[in-house]
């Protein structure tokens, strides 16, 4: 269904990809994983046409950089990054329901289902909603569409834990012979999702193999944080995250080995002041909790 052939991307002296083949299967739900610079989300671009590249890429036997419109059609995409829209939610929704030929009582149907009243919000404008509230109408409008393959860029990166478990309904809920690429860091989302994992780095295919395969040698770690009193404006941004509560002013989440730095790098610059303890306990196969190691302490 999805072929890519020895595709290649450069920039500048810098190689995202390097001569990268592989094929996606009708049916498959596959997760393209990597440290940051591997070239996931490169590749991810390049097959939704928003790349130059040299190589080929063959969407239901339609060459996405000559016929993108073709190729696209069969395409639904839940990005990282919520585009800065201007346009009024009403008018979006009925931009995006008229592309892909669905009823806007439809989109309305799923955003509910992810938690989200879309008559409080239609008047206003796309870019002035909250992130949780843009991730929510974007995973809507391209789950509505019901196309044979939907391709996911951190999908649940800012969702709170009912719109995650919504969200992992409606996938499941699709048809089996459906498509579905995901980029993620979170361990729990390529568990539920995928069922083939396509390792890069350095620009390369590193590894592709079944997800029971690989989870037997990929590590994973739980981060877990303790807020200290009065930081309560920081939950809201934890839980939109990912992290999930874990006790009193405590919240955890599971990340893979490629994203733990990143976060925690993050955690500590954006909310240091905010936290009181941050801990990284790496987890045994299938997420049982290793024994415990030294806490990352944070100093007032």
């Amino acid at each position: 269904m999805i072929t890519v052939a020895q595709v290649h991307k450069s920039f500048g002296k810098v190689v995202a990809l390097d001569s990268v083949s592989l094929g996606i299967e009708q049916g498959e739900r596959v997760a393209f994983v990597g440290a940051n610079g591997s070239g996931k989300t490169t590749l991810l671009r390049s097959l939704l046409g928003l790349l130059r590249f040299d190589g080929k890429i063959t969407i239901a036997g339609s060459d996405v950089a000559r016929e993108p419109e073709v190729a696209l059609r069969s395409v639904a995409y839940i990005p990282q990054i919520a585009p800065p829209i201007d346009a009024p939610v009403r008018e979006v929704i009925r931009a995006s329901a008229a592309l892909r030929g669905v009823q806007v009582g439809a989109i309305h149907a799923t955003a509910e289902r992810l938690g989200l009243d879309v008559d409080a919000c239609v008047r206003k404008r796309f870019r002035d909603l909250s992130g949780g509230m843009k991730q929510k109408l974007l995973g809507a409008m391209a789950l509505a569409a019901a196309t044979p393959i939907l391709v996911c860029d951190e999908p649940t990166a800012n969702l709170d834990g009912e719109a995650r478990a919504a969200f992992f309904e409606l996938l499941a809920a699709r048809p089996a012979s459906s498509v579905v690429v995901l980029c993620s860091h979170r361990i729990e989302e390529v568990r539920q999702i995928v069922d083939r994992v396509v390792e890069l780095s350095e620009g390369r295919i590193a590894r592709d193999a079944p997800l029971s395969e690989l989870m037997k040698e990929l590590r994973a770690f739980r981060i877990e944080v303790a807020l200290r009193e009065g930081a309560d404006g920081v939950e809201a941004t934890l839980l939109g995250r990912g992290f999930a509560r874990s006790g009193v002013r405590r919240f955890a989440i599971e990340v893979a080995q490629q994203g733990k730095l990143e976060l925690v790098t993050r955690l500590l610059k954006e909310h240091g002041e905010a936290l009181s303890d941050v801990s990284v306990v790496p987890l045994d196969e299938l997420g049982a909790t290793a024994p415990r190691r030294p806490r990352l302490e944070v100093v007032a």
